[in-house]
């Protein structure tokens, strides 16, 4: 029998913003038509000589000076969430962002939990097609700061109901306890 690899659709991939407050709140940005995460390290070269034989090609070492998170969020023009958006963009100070991996309902949980740290929306573009079309944005975050992955869901202090279901708002937020 083969064995096929275990996929995961588009729509369990979700990007999130917190609010700020104690206990922080997340939102998640809605009508994401394709998101990409890039992890990055930043390097630079360190060229050595080999000493016995000076004829040698030197050999490349790579020194990790950084690491980085970007998020690139291509969307519907989402009104309802427009405010939002736009004090994302115009702010000067980060925002704590999380790009989460959810599982579906049934089935093996295989792979859940969520990339997290301190991020900003660095450019945000709109763009209008012709008239029976919709708007859409295309909204670029870059980390700042220290970040890390997640494992699971629901971080430390989530509140849940009797049957550890979280406690969710119908926008997709979680209500969490301050640490």
């Amino acid at each position: 029998m083969p064995t096929y690899p275990q996929r995961l659709k588009s729509s369990y991939i979700t990007v999130l913003v917190g609010n700020g407050a104690s206990p922080e709140i997340f939102t998640k940005i809605c009508g994401g038509t394709s998101k990409s995460f890039n992890y990055q390290k930043n390097t630079t070269d360190d060229i050595l000589d080999d000493c016995e034989n000076p004829e040698a090609i030197p050999s490349r070492n790579l020194q990790v000076t950084s690491r980085q998170f970007s998020i690139t969020l291509n969307a519907l023009y989402n009104r309802t969430q427009a405010a939002l958006i736009r004090s994302l963009t115009t702010a000067s100070t980060s925002s704590n962002m999380r790009f989460e991996f959810l599982e579906p309902a049934t089935g093996a949980k295989i792979d859940e939990g969520y990339w997290a740290g301190a991020a900003m929306v660095t450019s945000f573009q709109v763009t209008a097609g012709g008239n029976a079309e919709y708007g859409t944005c295309v909204i670029q975050i870059e980390s700042d700061g220290e970040f890390g992955w997640i494992d699971g869901l629901l971080p430390a202090g989530v509140l849940t109901f009797s049957n550890n279901d979280p406690l969710q708002f119908s926008d997709g937020r979680y209500l969490e306890l301050a640490a």
